[in-house]
């Protein structure tokens, strides 16, 4: 079996944690490398480079077209040579070079969206809603990592054409280690949706400082970036930047509870990797680490700062109970 995937905007070999790059070059990587072991893969990203490799019959392939015309011809001429048996596009941009393909290559087609802009609760395009309307109508399967997103997406999609397909984590890599210390840990870019300017105004409202640190650079800006240093001032914040992956267990083994005050996600993997990691997760309840995290691995709470704190006081307080719910964790 062969599958062309199509990942416009960003590269599965891109290191996480800054600019484009997050969560989903990670998952986007883990899955073809597994999926390799029985069909050959190739992931067609924007970009002017030589095609690299990913691993064993895993190829990425960069096309220099910034038109999404232009971008899905290219593959089209890539599909007479290689005769693929299945599409797969992620997110809304490669969606919409998806619609183009199908119109001249008859495959099943399947689609991620990562995030679906109707669901994120924050200042919505409507053009974008549009589009991903289009693209739930015109593709043949959706996948989603968690049966919340799967049950919104009833509403606009047949039930029996969704895909609810959990991510997973590299447990030999993100593993238990008993040398936790107190230090609040946050693993992502610095972009607005990921609610750090929330955890910031919590941390002011607890007496006792407590220690946070950062992982991940900036997203959209250096503006947006400095903005959140400049809020943490005379905090204990520690702004340690992004870190290629194969990295990022020690400072989830280092640290003692991870924060996600994420105001839309997805499915959560920094939740997944640091309940691996036998560490308790903080976040919100009305995102997907509800499925994951639950009520033994952490806590969930409704959004507000209080709340927020809370937990977090809560938790500081309380080694044995983080030490509890990250052995939970493991188990579930």
């Amino acid at each position: 079996m062969k599958i062309c995937v199509v990942s416009f905007h960003t590269s599965p070999l891109a290191p996480a944690g800054s600019g484009k790059s997050g969560g989903m070059n990670i998952l986007i990587a883990n899955l073809y490398k597994h999926l390799a072991k029985s069909c050959k893969v190739d992931i067609y990203v924007y970009g002017d480079k030589e095609p690299q490799k990913l691993g064993k019959n895993v190829r990425v392939v960069y096309f220099k077209h910034r038109d999404f015309r232009d971008f899905a011809e290219a593959i089209i001429e890539q599909h007479h040579n290689h005769n693929y048996d299945i599409l797969h596009t992620h997110y809304w941009l490669s969606g919409i070079i998806g619609m183009h393909i199908q119109k001249k290559i008859h495959i099943p087609w399947i689609h991620s969206f990562h995030t679906i802009e109707r669901f994120k609760g924050t200042a919505q395009d409507k053009s974008r809603i549009e589009i991903e309307d289009e693209i739930i109508r015109k593709c043949d399967f959706v996948m989603s990592p968690t049966n919340k997103e799967a049950f919104d997406l009833h509403h606009f999609f047949p039930k029996e054409r969704i895909i609810t397909v959990p991510h997973g984590v590299d447990t030999y890599r993100f593993r238990p280690s008993p040398n936790g210390h107190s230090t609040l840990l946050f693993v992502g870019r610095v972009d607005p949706i990921k609610g750090l300017d929330i955890l910031i105004e919590s941390l002011r409202l607890i007496k006792d400082k407590v220690n946070l640190d950062i992982v991940g650079g900036p997203s959209k800006s250096e503006e947006i970036y400095e903005n959140i240093r400049s809020y943490a001032r005379n905090l204990k914040v520690n702004f340690i930047g992004p870190i290629r992956h194969e990295h990022l267990a020690a400072y989830y083994r280092n640290a003692g509870i991870i924060v996600v005050p994420s105001y839309y996600e997805s499915f959560g993997l920094v939740g997944l990797e640091a309940m691996a990691s036998a560490r308790p997760v903080i976040g919100f309840e009305d995102t997907g680490l509800s499925e994951t995290v639950g009520k033994n691995a952490g806590i969930l709470v409704k959004r507000n700062k209080q709340n927020l704190t809370r937990a977090i006081i809560h938790l500081l307080e309380n080694q044995k109970l983080r030490h509890r719910m990250g052995y939970d964790g493991i188990r579930l």
